[in-house]
């Protein structure tokens, strides 16, 4: 009966363990369970602090894309401002201030010249010998000495005209054909003048018209 008794007791105490022992070994699931999450929570920050960045550093970069669009743009700016521009060649000042110097004399000298000019007014005449049958038309500057014997000659217009129609009225047309008559015709154009202003003023004779007809 003793024997019997202590069959039972073992018997539940066994009972009793096996769901002691289940419920530890649940545990020891649970705390596996655990640690793989752990490990595997682990693996994955390193691998995204350590593994992908030297991943993405190696990626080779595309050729075709500019590095720095800003830097390329310095770069060409900063090449065109170094190409080496053609120099201008630089005259002396000196030479410089002695060109504007002869064109100004040059100019107030064409200006001096111009200003001595003194036209007088168209003249036609019938030449000698040609019973009215030939005329000459011709116009007159007559170059003044200066600006005094230019005033005189403006003053004294109408004699010198006059004395001029004299002069050309008398010549025949033998006397004014060909340049030799015509520059003997100039001297004594200037002589009948410098007589009519009593004193030599007349520089040139110069004739813009000579028609013979």
């Amino acid at each position: 009966m003793a024997e019997k008794k202590e069959i039972v007791t073992k018997e539940e105490n066994k009972a009793a363990e096996q769901p002691a022992a289940e419920k530890k070994k649940g545990n020891k699931t649970i705390m596996m369970m655990g640690i793989v999450v752990l490990i595997s929570v682990g693996c994955a920050f390193v691998f995204v602090s350590k593994v992908y960045p030297s991943l993405t550093e190696n990626v080779a970069p595309d050729p075709l894309a500019p590095e720095n669009p800003k830097k390329e743009a310095a770069v060409e700016t900063a090449e065109a401002q170094t190409v080496k521009q053609p120099e201008t060649k630089k005259e002396p000042a000196s030479t410089s201030k002695k060109k504007e110097e002869k064109g100004k004399e040059g100019h107030e000298g064409a200006e001096k010249e111009e200003s001595l000019m003194v036209p007088v007014d168209t003249i036609v005449v019938n030449l000698s010998g040609s019973n009215g049958r030939r005329y000459l038309k011709t116009k007159i500057n007559l170059e003044a000495k200066d600006g005094d014997v230019k005033k005189l000659i403006e003053t004294k217009s109408i004699q010198i005209k006059d004395r001029l129609i004299s002069i050309l009225s008398s010549k025949t047309l033998e006397e004014i054909d060909g340049l030799e008559a015509q520059e003997n015709l100039r001297k004594q154009i200037k002589d009948a003048v410098d007589v009519v202003l009593n004193v030599e003023g007349v520089l040139q004779v110069y004739f813009t018209e000579f028609v013979v007809q």
